[in-house]
């Protein structure tokens, strides 16, 4: 199912999921990576490993007020180790004001030893059941917890979630990149930097590419996709996903999901607070 929210249909989300709206006035769309990166910030309270590299660390935001929601997140970038989870330390601090105890995944990238596929996706996999550990062993077990991730991220969220070994209330693509075969035949630095984490092109490595591609009939919880119709880096052609249901964001690009001055950010906040009703 695709749906379309309008500026004022976001607004309306805001209302009902915010009892403090942080949103100004003159609400922002189709923000750059540089207004992303500077928003204001908080470092995590603590950090979890999961495995022997500095590179495979959990960085946590706990609520700030009563814990209504627990968010395991995979940051994007391209898969490269030119970008880490810090450029969305103001998502998750905004999100963390709202209740949201936030965990950001880091794993090895394309350059970082042991990074690309598939041991991109094999760091995830591992990073995954030591959040929901951490969960148990201070009684938030209890609390819904969502999987979600952003571009790239979104691409390793979904691939995730098909080896899930416990129950998420949803699994949300921000901007996924669902079909990395069709991707990597783009033009754009994204696009043109998929072969890199594949080490070969689609024509020449069929069988990892059909390996990467999340199949939506794997995943035990709802499939959401959150896509702006204005993302020159991650097309809307991306959402595209049999069996998930997709939200198209108006006029958003590819960094609003991060940006928590967004109406897109509004959607995002909705599904880990309401549920997206």
């Amino acid at each position: 199912m695709i749906r379309i929210i309008s500026l004022l249909m976001a607004l309306a989300v805001l209302q009902a999921c915010q009892t403090t709206p942080e949103l100004s006035a003159d609400e922002t769309k189709n923000v750059a990576y540089s207004e992303v990166v500077s928003q204001r910030y908080k470092i995590a309270a603590s950090n979890i490993a999961y495995a022997d590299s500095i590179l495979q660390r959990i960085y946590y935001w706990p609520a700030e007020v009563k814990t209504q929601s627990a968010l395991i997140f995979i940051h994007g970038g391209c898969w490269l180790n030119a970008y880490d989870y810090t450029h969305a330390r103001g998502l998750f601090t905004a999100l963390a004001k709202q209740g949201v105890a936030t965990f950001a995944v880091e794993y090895r990238r394309t350059g970082d030893a042991g990074g690309g596929w598939p041991g991109t996706l094999s760091d995830i996999q591992q990073a995954l059941p030591a959040v929901k550990q951490w969960l148990d062993n201070r009684s938030l077990g209890d609390v819904p917890v969502y999987l979600a991730g952003h571009s790239a991220g979104g691409h390793l969220a979904l691939l995730a979630a098909q080896s899930l070994m416990f129950p998420v209330e949803k699994v949300i693509g921000l901007a996924a990149i669902t079909d990395p075969a069709t991707y990597a035949n783009g033009a754009n630095s994204c696009q043109t930097a998929t072969p890199q984490f594949f080490s070969g092109t689609p024509e020449e490595l069929a069988g990892a590419y059909a390996a990467a591609t999340p199949d939506v009939a794997n995943i035990k919880a709802p499939v959401v996709l959150l896509q702006g119709d204005a993302d020159t880096i991650v097309p809307v052609t991306q959402s595209q996903l049999a069996g998930s249901d997709v939200i198209i964001s108006e006029g958003a690009g590819h960094f609003d999901w991060l940006h928590s001055k967004t109406p897109a950010y509004q959607l995002l906040l909705n599904q880990l607070l309401q549920g997206g009703e």
